[in-house]
């Protein structure tokens, strides 16, 4: 009886494994295309993650060159406009110049009309003065040619002016 039992047992177990292989197989069937539209869609989705933080990427570094470039470009004006600025400066300095010595020749003009002992003129632009050189009429041969201060009484301090050949003036 035991052979019998045995024989049924395989074969009730024969039934049941070839029972559970084809349910298993159809639940194999029924997932499987679930789970490969699931997979699919996470390896599109990281696909896709990694194509935007790529392009985001690339836009961040196309407006870091940008922001550069308008920085250049801005420092290029500035300094462009400073120059302008210099040139002009320069230019406004040089014209007062030559107005200040054309002021300074025809006072020169003037006063050699008035006074007639005229020597020459200059103009000093640190100072911004015009300077005449006159000739003294009273000077002797011998004296100091220019101006100085003289001890007339010997005491060692100089309290007089005296003028020599040539006096200056500033205007």
């Amino acid at each position: 009886m035991r052979s019998n039992k045995s024989i049924k047992s395989k074969k009730i177990a024969e039934n049941e494994t070839t029972k559970i292989v084809p349910a298993t197989q159809n639940l194999k069937s029924k997932l499987i295309l679930p789970i490969s539209i699931l997979s699919a869609s996470i390896i599109l989705g990281g696909f896709l993650y990694a194509s935007q933080v790529n392009k985001q990427r690339s836009i961040e570094r196309q407006q870091r060159i940008k922001l550069v470039a308008e920085k250049q470009e801005a420092e290029i004006k500035a300094e462009q406009e400073n120059k302008e600025v210099e040139t002009k400066a320069e230019q406004e300095n040089k014209e007062y110049i030559a107005k200040r010595k054309g002021e300074c020749y025809k006072l020169y003009e003037k006063e050699s009309e008035k006074w007639n002992n005229e020597d020459s003129y200059s103009y000093n632009e640190i100072k911004d003065v015009c300077t005449i050189t006159y000739k003294n009429k009273d000077w002797k041969e011998g004296e100091d040619l220019f101006a100085s201060w003289v001890d007339k009484d010997g005491d060692g301090v100089k309290e007089t002016y005296k003028e020599g050949k040539y006096f200056t003036k500033d205007y």
